[in-house]
This record gives structure tokens, C-alpha cells and sequence, in this order.
């Protein structure tokens, strides 16, 4: 959580960059073999074989020839690339442990990162990166493909886990109340993240419920700044920022004194302007379990305690009317007690919606068959976030 306006900060320890072996991270490719391949193979099937290494290789795999860099570099591979890579995501773990250190030197937290194929055959990556800060004020911020940001008491970090690269991004506003709140998606049409920061500033105008919010795009290569934008967000909200449509969305964090009343704020990236959205009609607890997430492309609300061993997944069908339609109620008799409330959807992808339980396994539902699968074989170890993830060349800048 922030909780103080950030002081200077050490640099954070070089990445390590050790992946453990596999079929495509093969780096130590003789001179020989590269001139052999040069004449013998045609050159849409290298293009094609280059199309299905990680992206830390094509980076060094640029070095060996100028029509291997011309290949690689080719606007119309890296879309390509992005293409498949998009229909074939992997399975990303992230485990935060704090670093032994001694007394007077300043906290440290190392974040290990693997990537795994959905059938579990290949680990793709394997490395470590390091924040100076406490590990239980490290919080990561709900995303997926590309880029994944992570948010302390010290600021903004972005990573592109494919690349191994991690920056800290510009300062941010200070939030005097001591809690952050933010959000972050990924918007198509403009080919850039977005990154949504809300701030409480009561403190500095000694007025009650003065939220303000700034904006940070991050565009391929480019720097960046933050943009405070004139609209105040009306209340006081809770969790991280969901981002559908162009239109980041998040729920109330104060009471509701009937059903009817509007649950959820929303921020028009492109009119810079909050709203209020109404819940589904006749059917919302405001002390329920009650999260948003993003599914699909979809705004969904998710109930996992209003109907015993049942999560209940309301998908926003008409955003100008604010019409609400149960798509999916999912048996989780599966599950103990103490583990429902903690089942998170994560992503729907071909078919079936993946669910976080509790940070102890990996699960899908089915939509055709309805029914729940285990991933056992995926999971190797505790994690503290799980997140659908895809390769890229997205380049952080010189941030």
C-alpha cells in the first residue's frame, strides 16, 4: 500500500537471466549450424520456426544475420507473432518472499516468475526480479498478456516477463489516506496499457471524499508521464481497477442502503469522466461477496455467497442501459468452506473459465459440459499471483 509520498530509492538488484533448459531456448547454436541453415532452408520455413521461439531468444537470435534481424524486426512478424502467441497463452506463477537482510539495511522483496505451457510439457521461463520494499506492501495489479505491474509502498513497477525486463515507472501522486487504488488494462485500438491511479487528497483540503485520479499510458518503446486529469471520483472505492470497453470500472466501498442503489463507479478513459452503474436488479447483497472482473471482454460481476456452494457470474449485456444477464452459475460443492469466497475467475479462454482457488490450485470450468477440472499437473509449489500470460516484444523504454 502507499502510504507516503516516495523518497529517493535504491536501484533494484540486475534480473537474473539463468532459464532452465528447453526444446526452444536452445541459445548455443554452433556457427557451423547457422551457415548450414542459411542456404538449406527456405526462408518462409525459418520465418516459421522463428515464430515459435520465446522472445528472449529472437532477441538474441537478431545478432546472426541482417536477414535474420530483418525477420525478426518485420512489423508484420511481430504481429504474427503476437497472433499465435494471443491463441496460445501460457500459465504465469509469482511468488513474493522477503529477502533476509541485515537490520539497518533497507527491506527487500524477491519476486520469482515461471512460465508454464497449459499442458505442463515446457517451462518457459524462470527468473527473479527484486523491489526494494516490504513484501507484504507489494501488491500486483490484476493483468494479463504482455505486461504484468506491480504496485508498493515505493511506486509503479511494469514488467515484460518475456523480456526480463522490469523499470519503475514516474512518480505518482501521493495518497494521504494511505490506501491506493488502481487499475490496468490494455486497450487494442491504440496498441497501449493504461494505467488508472486514484488518490485521496482529504488531508491536504481538509474535505471528506476528495479522490482524485491521474492517467498513465504506455505506449511500445515510448516514455511516459502522468496526466492528472479535472474529474474527482465521486466515492470511496474498493479493489483493483477493471478495464472493458475503453472504461475502467470499480465497486463501492461504502454501504448501500438498498439493492437499488448504484454499486459500481466507472472512469471514461476517452471523456475523462466518472459514472455510476446500477447492480443487477433485485438480486444484489451490498454485504455479499461481490467482485468485478473481466471475462472474455465482458464486464462480469461475481457473486460467490448469495446461493450456498454456488458462484453466480452476471455479465453486463447492454452498457447503455445497464442490463445485467446471469450467464453462468457454477456447482462449487467441490470446495470447502473456507475456500469459496476465495475462488477468483481469471480468464475466459476457448471455451472455459479459468479460476484461482485461493492461490492452492488451478481449476476450469467448462462452459458446454458444466463441470470442474483440477489442473494438478500444472502446479508445482505455492504462488501468491496466477495470471494468463502471452510472449512480446513490448519494449518498457527508458523509463
Amino acid at each position: 500500500m502507499m502510504k507516503k509520498k516516495p523518497s529517493s530509492v535504491t536501484p533494484s538488484p540486475p534480473l537474473s537471466s539463468s532459464p532452465p533448459p528447453s526444446p526452444y531456448q536452445n541459445d548455443a547454436v554452433s556457427d557451423d549450424a547457422y551457415a548450414m541453415m542459411g542456404p538449406t532452408l527456405p526462408s518462409d520455413l525459418i520465418t516459421s520456426i522463428l515464430l515459435r521461439l520465446p522472445v528472449k531468444s529472437l532477441g538474441k537470435f537478431k545478432c546472426v544475420s541482417k536477414q535474420w534481424l530483418h525477420t525478426i524486426s518485420d512489423p508484420h512478424f511481430v504481429s504474427t507473432r503476437r497472433s499465435l502467441s494471443l491463441h496460445n497463452p501460457n500459465l504465469l506463477l509469482l511468488k513474493k518472499s522477503p529477502v533476509v537482510q541485515e537490520a539497518h539495511m533497507k527491506k527487500c522483496t524477491r519476486i520469482d516468475v515461471c512460465s508454464l505451457n497449459f499442458d505442463g510439457s515446457c517451462k518457459n521461463l524462470e527468473f527473479s526480479l527484486y523491489l526494494n520494499d516490504d513484501a507484504k506492501y507489494i501488491e500486483m495489479l490484476p493483468s494479463k498478456w504482455d505486461i504484468i505491474c506491480f504496485v508498493s509502498e515505493n511506486g509503479f513497477y511494469v514488467c515484460n516477463p518475456g523480456k526480463q525486463e522490469m523499470v519503475k515507472l514516474p512518480e505518482a501522486s501521493c495518497c494521504t489516506s494511505g490506501e491506493v487504488n488502481a487499475g490496468m488494462g490494455y486497450v487494442k485500438e491504440r496498441d497501449e496499457y493504461v494505467l488508472v491511479h486514484l488518490f485521496d487528497k482529504s488531508l491536504d483540503i481538509h474535505v471528506d471524499n476528495y479522490i482524485g485520479c491521474e492517467v498513465l499510458r504506455l505506449t511500445d518503446g515510448k516514455d511516459c508521464e502522468w496526466k492528472v486529469v479535472e474529474a474527482n471520483c465521486p466515492f470511496m472505492v474498493r479493489g483493483w481497477g477493471v478495464l472493458v470497453n475503453n472504461v475502467f470500472y470499480w465497486m463501492f466501498w461504502d454501504d448501500y442502503t438498498h439493492p437499488s442503489e448504484e454499486a459500481i463507479v466507472s472512469f471514461d478513459l476517452e471523456k475523462e469522466e466518472f459514472g455510476t452503474v446500477l447492480p443487477p436488479e433485485g438480486c444484489f447483497d451490498p454485504h455479499g461477496v461481490w467482485s468485478l472482473v473481466e471475462l472474455g471482454g465482458n464486464l462480469c460481476l461475481v457473486d460467490n455467497a448469495t446461493r450456498p456452494f454456488t458462484m453466480d457470474i452476471w455479465v453486463m449485456k447492454d452498457y447503455d442501459n445497464q442490463k445485467w444477464v446471469r450467464e453462468y452459475s457454477i456447482d462449487l460443492n467441490g470446495y470447502s468452506n473456507d475456500t469459496l469466497k476465495f475462488v477468483i475467475p481469471l480468464e475466459f479462454w476457448d471455451g472455459k473459465i479459468f479460476m484461482d482457488a485461493k492461490q492452492e490450485s488451478l481449476d476450469y470450468y467448462d462452459v458446454e459440459n458444466k463441470c470442474i477440472k483440477r489442473m494438478d499437473h500444472l502446479i508445482a509449489g505455492e504462488w501468491t499471483w496466477l495470471r494468463l500470460y502471452t510472449d512480446s516484444f513490448f519494449s518498457l523504454g527508458s523509463r
